[in-house]
This record gives structure tokens, sequence and C-alpha cells, in this order.
């Protein structure tokens, strides 16, 4: 068997039957938790894009590559900037090393490519044409004698290129309008071909392919010997596998193909492609080659294929016999596609589907064979691999091969083919950036840039820094909040972490590493802390303060901005506190007092009522107390011990005195974080609210939390809310400006429904209710800038950090 490919240029790839191939990668397009509708929608672009090829032919592959863990991290690595970049740096090498012993430097990837084979339209009939259509024949006839003769050599005219070019460029148009592609180069080709005979040491985006064009003044030289040199292998057939060995390793490669069809392949759910790169934990590939036969044809040879049924069916009657019911089906189902060829106009395709399976020892290859074949028999699809044929189904893979046997063609229509899920695949994160765990059904590691959103990326659906951490108690939201705002402060962000339960207090014994770029702020009930989280003390602008003090007195009070009687009473009195030199919001009581009027008496009896009582006095200064809260580390903690605060389920109206007070603390100070915000805008800031439900119930919390995400926006800053439920992020703005959303184990019917809702997807579908309902500790939904949404494992890498972040009571932890 000759090598098929003649001559490679750019995207173009001419075989020595005298066709032209362009060939791109198919960049995958998410397919995972999309609604039936999206689906479909997916499913006509691809079905478009087939059937308005007529004629010609189509070559689809799926091929494992591999990728570089060591290259993704080293990128990781230039993103990181700020006071900790050595630190970060070294702690990226850890985790590499790490990552590399867990699953190796080459993890598995997919990709998928596509070639369509290239029609020059008829030219005008004129004297000058068929002058140049002769020349042409003749240069061809004499540049094959030499190639013939000499064979060291390939002469490939410029004019005949840049002819297909054209033609190209028209192509690529018509296919980038419905998928997003990339023309693949020289290097692509080198390492299919490569891959395709045995050598899968080089991770894809490392890989380059050396072959040297001269270009003379009409024509290009390039060397056979080149063209190749990939192929530099020792290939022993037997009957049902090669064996394929070259300097770095031994494969043993197996093909199969599809035998027959049982049954429908009904779409949606049907995808193949998408299903298969989950199944396996192995390589696997696959090849289409897809030939076009034009409707006329196809109708002609369908009503040929009519006619032989109803003899076959005319003669068991005259022989006074039954006929078969394999001949009854198959009658039926020429009669329904006569009718689909007829009314559609579409043409018919001869598929030629080929599976490759590869193994480094004969065992393992027939193990590997076995799963995909109980595989595919799951689906209806039988497959068969054929004695002999081996190395002729090997070179259906190489680009621009022609179809090597028809014993096995599958005639389709184009909802077949578009209904197999080509290209379809579960992506989620970056490229780089943090490594936070990997995906639970591709097993492929996951990476976030968390001030991505804001630069406008394309094909992001989102420009929102915000991200929302939802799940019932012990899921595990608090640990990967934790790890997430780590490493970003490592990566150079500046954080400042509200923690009201204080689980916090041990992180600069237990992050050594960034113990000085670590503060934490205890307010507790010592007599020293009086004061420190007055709005006039904590903000400061006055302006600033005074609507704070108003937010929190009237919380505090109950007294509404609609009350006409006490609220300007209470204003008054407020603004005459800011217009002093001395300041504080003990001196609000007495600007009350002075007023005189009984309404005034009574309110600065209510709000001193709250003085004394557990750690109230944190919020009442008389005008002495200095500012002593400062946020100039990387990471600041504001913990204020003994918080009471309420449960999810409690009415506002039914708050205690205690949980009433706790809330009001959260709101001090996550105002004090607009401050924090609004700091230098070249550095990514993160605003990190743990326990947010407990803020968001109150009408205050949710006008300060609008406020955060609106003012995080544009300042280059991400808030980010933890908390129980959805529902607890009631304003629908808010939701809107929500970038990354994880979930994790939710038990109850209505929550579940209310997340994957906010997640868009479909609630109602008992297969997404129960994913999210089986979820284990650590493992969640996420939702990515682009609006991808698949299931992660958070993976800490290092014992110190799940030890460092881990919230569980000691015993558990020992357990």
């Amino acid at each position: 068997m000759t090598y098929p490919i003649k001559y490679i240029e750019n995207n173009l790839v001419f075989n020595q039957d005298g066709e032209c191939f362009a060939y791109y990668e198919l960049l995958p397009y998410n397919y995972s938790f999309l609604t039936p509708e999206q689906k479909m929608e997916v499913h006509l672009n691809f079905r478009q894009l087939i059937a308005q090829n007529r004629e010609g032919k189509i070559h689809a592959l799926q091929i494992s590559t591999t990728r570089s863990l060591r290259t993704v991290q080293e990128k990781s690595k230039q993103l990181v900037n700020g006071k900790l970049k050595a630190v970060a740096e070294k702690r990226i090498d850890e985790q590499t090393e790490a990552l590399v012993s867990m699953i190796g430097d080459h993890p598995l990837d997919y990709r998928f490519f596509i070639g369509f084979k290239l029609l020059l339209r008829g030219q005008e009939v004129n004297l000058k044409n068929l002058r140049q259509s002769a020349k042409e024949t003749l240069t061809t006839f004499f540049r094959q004698v030499n190639q013939k003769m000499m064979g060291d050599f390939v002469v490939m005219p410029d004019s005949e290129v840049q002819r297909y070019q054209k033609a190209e460029n028209l192509l690529q148009a018509k296919v980038a309008h419905r998928f997003q592609i990339r023309p693949l180069d020289k290097n692509d080709f080198g390492y299919l071909i490569e891959h395709l005979y045995g050598k899968e040491t080089t991770a894809f985006e490392d890989y380059t392919f050396s072959l040297p064009l001269e270009k003379r003044k009409a024509d290009t030289l390039l060397k056979r010997y080149d063209l190749i040199k990939p192929t530099r292998s020792l290939i022993e057939e037997n009957q049902r596998y090669l064996k394929i060995q070259n300097e770095e390793q031994i494969s043993y490669v197996a093909y199969f193909t599809i035998d027959s069809i049982v049954g429908e392949l009904d779409f949606p759910s049907n995808e193949i492609f998408y299903y298969q790169q989950q199944q396996f934990d192995f390589p696997i590939d696959t090849s289409m080659n897809v030939e076009i036969v034009a409707n006329k044809k196809a109708l002609s040879t369908v009503r040929n294929k009519k006619k032989e049924l109803n003899d076959l069916d005319e003669h068991a009657w005259q022989s006074e016999n039954e006929t078969g019911s394999n001949v009854l089906e198959a009658l039926e189902d020429v009669n329904e596609l006569e009718t689909t060829l007829d009314q559609s106009k579409e043409a018919m395709y001869k598929l030629s589907y080929v599976i490759r399976v590869a193994a480094d020892s004969e065992e393992s290859l027939k193990q590997r064979c076995n799963e995909v074949k109980d595989f595919y028999d799951d689906w209806g699809i039988k497959l068969v691999r054929p004695f002999g044929d081996m190395i002729g189904l090997h070179q259906e893979f190489l680009p621009a091969s022609p179809r090597y046997i028809n014993d096995y063609l599958q005639y389709v229509t184009s909802d077949f083919l578009a209904g197999l899920g080509f290209g379809a695949s579960q992506m989620l994160g970056e490229s780089s950036g943090i490594y936070i765990g990997y995906n639970l059904e591709t097993g492929q590691n996951v990476y976030l840039q968390p001030s991505l959103a804001s630069q406008g990326v394309k094909g992001s659906v989102t420009n929102a820094l915000a991200a929302a951490f939802l799940g019932s108690l012990g899921g595990g939201k608090s640990f990967a909040n934790n790890l997430i705002v780590y490493y970003a402060v490592l990566f150079g962000a500046q954080a400042l972490i509200v923690d009201p339960k204080a689980e916090r207090g041990y992180w600069q014994e237990n992050l050594p590493e960034i113990a000085d770029e670590i503060q934490i702020v205890n307010l507790t009930h010592e007599e020293e802390n009086q004061g420190l989280l007055d709005p006039y003390v904590i903000m400061k602008r006055k302006k600033d303060a005074e609507s704070l003090a108003i937010d929190l007195l009237s919380f505090l009070t109950g007294i509404s901005s609609r009350d006409g009687e006490k609220f300007p009473v209470l204003r008054k009195a407020i603004r005459s506190v800011t217009q002093k030199e001395v300041r504080g919001l003990w001196l609000v009581i007495d600007a009350l007092r002075e007023d005189g009027t009984p309404v005034a008496k009574a309110m600065a009896d209510h709000i001193e009522s709250f003085t004394d009582y557990d750690f109230a006095h944190l919020l009442f200064s008389d005008g002495t107390t200095e500012q002593s809260i400062s946020l100039d580390k990387q990471l600041n903690i504001i913990q204020v011990a003994d918080l009471t605060l309420p449960d999810t389920q409690t009415n506002f109206s039914d708050y205690t005195t205690t949980e009433l007070l706790s809330v009001a603390m959260l709101l001090v100070i996550s105002t004090f974080a607009l401050d924090f915000i609004h700091t230098d805008r070249k550095t990514f800031k993160i605003v990190d609210l743990d326990e947010a439900w407990s803020f968001l119930q109150v009408a205050q919390g949710k006008t300060l939390s609008n406020r955060l995400v609106r003012a995080g926006r544009s300042m280059n800053a991400g808030v980010y809310f933890v908390t129980q439920n959805a529902d607890d992020l009631t304003d629908e703005k808010m939701k809107n400006n929500i970038g990354l959303k994880f979930a994790f184990r939710s038990t109850d019917l209505q929550e579940i429904k209310k997340t994957l809702a906010f997640f868009g997807v479909n609630p109602e579908d008992e297969t997404n209710q129960q994913r999210l309902r089986q979820l284990e500790n650590g493992q969640c939904f996420m939702q990515d800038l682009y609006g991808r949404v698949g299931t992660i494992q958070i993976h800490p890498v290092f014992e110190e950090l799940f030890h460092a972040f881990d919230t569980r009571p000691p015993a558990k932890q020992k357990k």
C-alpha cells in the first residue's frame, strides 16, 4: 500500500489520487448540562454544516492526545505577581511534582480534527483556459514521470496550491460561521502521523515537525523523506492487531469497524463521541471517512435497492412462502429513506467508521478491546475486527487517505452524523491559573483565574468578579472558599475575610510560609476594643460614616425611613454629630437628649439600652477611640468572637437581641470592606463574606451587598458569598452579577431545584437533581465564566492545606 499523503502546505493536504483536503481543528464545545433545546441547536448547526456539502468527502478524527502538565504549571507561574511571588512559585513547583507523581506528566486529552475535500468550480470555457488546461496536463504528466523515476522529491506548482487556497478560504468562512475552528499546520499533521505510528511521548502543544519547503520561481520542492519521516516505525501485521515498534516504545494496536447498527440511535442521549471520552481511562481514537452521495444518485441507489427487495417479496409470494421479517423491515426502511431523500433533497453519506485501540501489551490490548466492544454494544452497534485488514484500516486515519474497504460501509443521513456528538466535550475553567481540583467526569484538571472576568474574555458570558459558594452544612463550601482565597493571595491578590465564626484564628501557625502577610483582627469583649466598630471610627470619610450610622441605628431600633415621626429626628441627631470635631455613636444619644422632645428621649433611651449589652460596646465610641484596624497585609481576617447568628429559617422579626447585634456587627464590617475595595485598582482584591446569609436576609444587608458587587466590578474586586441556599441571594440583580458559582451537596428537593435554576440548568431534570443530591464531601457543581457547568472534586494536594482549611471538629478530623 502506498503512503497516501503526497504534499502538505499550511492546512492543505494533497494525496496520491490528486485530491486536496483542508483540515481544521474543531475546538471542543461544552456539552455538559445542556438543555434538550440547546443540544438540538448544536445538532442543527452540525447537520447544516454537513448537509451544505452536496458532493465530495469529509474526514473527521477524534484523537487522544496528551497535554504537558509541567507546561500548564509553568504558564500558571507566569500569572504570579506581588509580595508573595517567591512563595507562590515554590508552592506551584511542589504542586507540579505532587500532581505528576499522581497522574503523570502527560494526562490524556481529546482533540477533534475535520477535513473537507476541496472542489474547484468549473471555469468559463474559452481558448485561453483550454491552453492553460493543456499546459497543466502536460506539466503534471512530466512531473509524475520524474517522481516515478527519481522518487526522492515532490514538486508542487504554486498555481495549483493557490487555486485550492482560494477554495479553502471560502470553506473556512462557512465553517467558522457555526463552530470555532483553527486551521492545522505542519506541526499538527506531524503529531497526528507520529501518534498513529506509536510515538506517544511528547505533549501536543510541545511538538514541532520539521518540514522544509524549498520555494522556487513557480513551484515548491519537498523532499519525500521529510514527508514520511514521522512514520519511521517497524510494523508487524498480525491477523487482528498491529505491533508497532520504534526507538521509544512498542505499541499493540487494534482496529474496529461497524458491522451493523441494531435499532435507532435517537437524538439526544446517543452522542457516542461525547460519552466515550468519559467511559475510557485509556486512549481511543475514532475516524469517520464520509463520502457524499448526491441526492439524485442516492435516490437512484435507494430505488434500485427497493426493486431488489420487492423482487424478493414477489418471489416469496409466487413460491407460496412467507416473506422474511428482515426483508419486510428492510423494505419499510427503504420506503422511509426514499421519502426523506425525495422531500429534503439532501445527499446521502457513505460512512466508514473505524475505532483505534492501543496498548503497551497484547494482554492489555485484549482487555481494552473487550471494553470498547461492550460500550458500543450498549448503544446497539455491533463492532467487528476484520482479519487481515489492520494495516488498511490503520491508513484510513491518515489525513487525505482514501477509504480502504467497502465491506463495512454504512449508508446514513446528515441527522445521524450530527447526532454522534462530534466535538462535544466537558470543559471547565481556564487553561492555566489556580489549580483547584479535577473534573469528576473526565478527570481533567480544573484551573481558575479569579480576576479574569473583568477583562472581557472572548466567549465569557459574564464580566462579574463576584462568586457564590452554596451548600448545606459540612459539604465543603468553606474549605473550597478558603483554598481559592489562599491561592489568589499567593498569585498577587489582596483579601479581606469577614469571619463571624472565628475559624481562621490559627492560619498564621498553619500557614507559616505566608504568616508575615496574614493579619488577624480579633474583636473581643475586652474594654480595650471599645468603639472599634463605631462607624465614625472605622470609616475614613465623614459622609460614609454618617450613612453607616443611619443604617446601623435604624436597623437596631427598627425605625424605618418611612416613619415620618421618628426617622427625621434620628437623622437630625446623627447629622449634628457628623458636623462636630469629635464624633462617635455615643454622642448621638447625647444629641437626642439635647433635642428634648419625648420622641427623641424615647429613642435615646432605646439606643442606650444596647450599649452595655453583651459585646455592643464595640459599636459605641465617645469620640476618643482611634482607628486601629489596618488592611496593609495581603491576607486580612476580621474575627468577631462569640457572635450568635440566627438560623436561615428565622424571620427577622423573631431575632433575639444578641442575634440582632451580631448581624449589626457584620453590617459594619462589610461596609468597612467598601473602603478596602476602593484601594489600588491595579491589584485584584477579594472581600470574602462567610455566613453571608445572616445579613443578606435584612434590607440593609441586601443594599450593602449590591453596593459591594457593583463597586467591585469597577474597582477590580470580587465579593465572595459563602451561604447555604440559593434563596439567600434574593435579589435577581445580585444573582446576575455573580460570575463563578459553586454548589455543594444538598438534600432538600426544593433547594436543589432553586440551585439548579441559579446555575441555568434544567431544575426539573431528575438526573440533575440526583447528581446534586449524591455529591460527596468536597465535590460540587461549578459554573465558570463561560457559563459552562460541570462536577468537580476540590483537591488541596497538600496535607497541611487540608488541615489548615478543614473546619470539622477535632475528633472528626482524627477519624
